[in-house]
């Protein structure tokens, strides 16, 4: 069963329909990709493909899956384009404001990830209200793009900064002139927000019951995984 919808409005002023596992998700009217739906001013910077993302289940069991996370001004949405653990998994956000310890980890052996954890924005749903662990493994490329720019949003959600943000640059269309552009990162930045198709929001039920499945063969693990490698050049939109 899917969900009752839930405007972005709605679910700001309520906070009762933001969902840490399968946020609502529409097809960008632009590229016909599947994007998180945006919330009241909330503002995109990046999208980076090539992502394993992994988070421990209080219940027991993992969710992992293969695909690609969006950097907004609001918070960071996995889609799991490419592999999932179980079928009713698709998305996963973490809302920069309830995101804590976060970590840039570089490992000998392995690819780089990112790792913290946060505070689940539904606290009745499979998450439950505890803090959970988290980690997105950069298969490819470089992070000279993405990792300044997520710890200034950080930095300006701790410093509430109102003035010259660079949320607000990305709103204007002016990310160009604030981001460092890093030839081996290939992070997309957004350089016009994406638009909504009509009629194609997405919204998928997390059966809570279901025992999650351990990661495959091959899948990333915390302490990081994956491979390097190949042609990457960051890119705008």
């Amino acid at each position: 069963q899917a969900r009752a919808p839930c405007s972005p409005a709605r679910a700001e002023q309520r906070g009762v329909c933001p969902m840490s596992v399968n946020p609502t998700l529409a097809q960008d009217g632009s590229s016909g990709k599947l994007f998180p739906l945006p919330r009241s001013g909330e503002a995109f910077v990046l999208k980076r493909d090539g992502i394993d993302f992994e988070c421990t289940l209080p219940r027991g069991g993992k969710l992992w899956g293969r695909g690609c996370f969006f950097l907004s001004s609001k918070r960071i949405v996995f889609v799991a384009e490419d592999k999932s653990c179980r079928g009713d998994f698709k998305s996963f956000e973490i809302l920069l404001p309830n995101l804590s310890s976060p970590k840039f980890n570089q490992p000998i052996f392995g690819a780089n990830y990112l790792s913290g954890m946060v505070k689940p924005t539904d606290e009745a749903g499979p998450l439950g209200d505890g803090l959970v662990g988290w980690s997105l493994t950069f298969n490819s490329g470089g992070c000279g793009t993405f990792l300044p720019l997520f710890y200034q949003l950080m930095a300006e959600l701790q410093e509430e900064a109102h003035s010259a943000s660079l949320a607000q640059a990305a709103q204007d269309g002016r990310l160009n002139q604030v981001a460092f552009v890093d030839p081996s990162d290939p992070s997309v930045l957004y350089l016009s927000q994406p638009t909504v198709a009509p009629g194609t929001q997405q919204e998928t039920h997390f059966n809570h019951a279901e025992p999650s499945a351990p990661p495959a063969p091959g899948a990333t693990a915390p302490e990081g995984g994956g491979h390097r490698g190949g042609n990457h050049n960051c890119s705008v939109m």
